[in-house]
């Protein structure tokens, strides 16, 4: 296992898209080539750093199961053919995976996964354009070139990714996941000594011993 990590970013996921913090915490992306790598030492040190809201993630895992997407805001909102143009791809209107557009598959459904695209020919593209107006079809070339590498959060595996790279949880958020484990308030009655747990942090509310001047309903 290489010494290599990513750190995701307290912003979420963009669709199903992790969201990365960049090369030298220049903002964040969805764009694994734009993420920064972190050795082991400094994976451990950012994830208590930031009190556990980012995550370090074993590159190498991450790299294996990268998907290529493509963003609808750098490709033609409109369709084009050009003469002379071999290779084309279609894309679905109005569906995104957050800002991600899904691909035509002529032998399964729409994708993300661009590597999957169907390559139409000119003719092929003509008359899917003339068939099917769910599609916008443009050349194949224009989308290679925006196309980045992602990683879906749905294949984070912690046992695997995390702890199995050398990670481990740090204390402070060991802390913090205790204490929203346990979002309620103790309480001693002060009649009877019985515990008491409430969402109420600063006034007593009652016991629950029904056998307690204390009792209360609401508690």
């Amino acid at each position: 296992m290489k010494n290599r990590f990513y750190l995701t970013s307290a912003h979420g996921y963009l669709g199903t898209n992790v969201v990365w913090h960049r090369h030298e915490g220049c903002g964040y992306h969805t764009d694994l080539d734009q993420a920064h790598v972190y050795t082991l030492k400094q994976a451990q040190e950012y994830w208590a750093d930031s009190h556990g809201d980012c995550l370090p993630i074993s590159a190498d895992h991450v790299d294996a199961l990268a998907v290529w997407k493509v963003d609808c805001q750098y490709i033609p909102k409109e369709s084009q053919i050009i003469d002379g143009v071999y290779g084309y791809v279609a894309y679905e209107k109005k569906k995104w995976d957050g800002n991600d557009v899904y691909w035509m598959n002529r032998y399964s459904y729409p994708t993300t996964d661009f590597s999957q695209a169907s390559t139409l020919d000119e003719v092929e593209a003509q008359a899917f354009l003339n068939s099917d107006k769910n599609f916008i079809i443009i050349p194949r070339y224009i989308a290679e070139k925006v196309k980045r590498r992602t990683f879906d959060y749905r294949q984070i595996n912690k046992r695997k990714m995390v702890f199995g790279a050398g990670l481990k949880t740090p204390e402070i958020v060991k802390k913090l996941q205790r204490k929203k484990s346990e979002p309620k308030h103790r309480f001693n009655c002060p009649c009877c000594g019985r515990i008491t747990w409430q969402d109420n942090p600063y006034d007593y509310e009652g016991c629950r011993n029904l056998n307690c001047d204390e009792w209360s309903v609401h508690a």
